[in-house]
């Protein structure tokens, strides 16, 4: 069995150049949306690397289906826009060996825009809880895979890139982790680089930010929704020039519609007629 696979969701991939470019020195597997399906791989110095393709859509079901074929016994999820700095494999189990109770870590990145590093989320080694851990990126985190096996714990299909609503998959995919009573640690190691020039998927904090947001206070956090949405609503005025008053009234509408999976694009209709 392998020590450290790298989960990598991506879109549009005809080969395994992905490899060369993220410069991981582990096995990994690609979960590669795209208009056909089918399966190869690798063997290179450092380990198989595998490439599923399939024409599903949605991030949150290309990481389950990543997280599927792992057999490794630690995962790294990660997105294409990740570039590794040397030495990936030795230090992610070092920093598992280092804090032995650790089901989950979050590791630090350097993010990068128009070419140079703008901003360094980086961490103290130190416990998380529910309340401080819903800032993080899949793309910063591995886990036991076993820990993550045993619980059943999948990626939620209806958040993310591609999905009804825009965000949220990685704090629900936290949460679930803490519900499960798994522990998640922070890690002062740094993975390496994330591009942040362009989204597929991230239009801005516009109205339909809002609205997947309540959807996502929801599933969030079921004993008070309505609470953390306005909370949200209240302090979320800096990147944003709607009104507070309709940033709420989104969030209260994405959070009703949450429940029934209705989307913004049936929320607008209603609302312009």
């Amino acid at each position: 069995m392998e020590s450290l696979q790298v989960l990598v969701v991506s879109m549009g991939r005809k080969d395994l150049s992905l490899a060369n470019k993220m410069n991981f020195d582990c096995s990994a597997i690609i979960a590669n949306q795209t208009d056909r399906c089918d399966y190869i791989s690798e063997r290179r110095e450092y380990g198989l690397v595998e490439m599923y393709s399939t024409d599903t859509r949605g991030v949150g079901t290309n990481r389950n289906i990543a997280l599927a074929a792992a057999d490794a016994e630690f995962i790294l999820f990660a997105d294409d826009d990740v570039c590794y700095y040397d030495g990936l494999k030795r230090n992610i189990l070092k920093a598992f060996s280092d804090e032995p109770r650790a089901d989950v870590l979050v590791f630090g990145v350097d993010i990068i825009r128009n070419g140079r590093i703008t901003e360094r989320r980086h961490y103290k080694n130190k416990r998380l809880h529910v309340w401080n851990s819903m800032r993080f990126g899949t793309y910063a985190i591995a886990a036991r895979r076993e820990a993550i096996e045993k619980n059943s714990i999948i990626f939620n299909t209806n958040f993310g890139g591609g999905c009804i609503y825009g965000s949220g998959e990685d704090s629900l995919f936290i949460k679930a982790c803490f519900d499960c009573g798994l522990r998640v640690f922070s890690s002062s190691y740094v993975l390496g680089t994330c591009s942040k020039d362009a989204s597929s998927w991230f239009t801005g904090c516009n109205e339909k930010y809002f609205f997947d947001r309540g959807a996502l206070m929801g599933y969030l956090f079921p004993k008070m929704p309505h609470l953390m949405a306005l909370y949200f609503a209240v302090n979320f005025k800096k990147e944003t020039d709607i009104r507070c008053k309709k940033r709420i009234s989104l969030m209260f509408a994405g959070l009703r519609a949450g429940k029934k999976l209705i989307p913004y694009s049936e929320y607008s209709t209603e609302e312009s007629t």
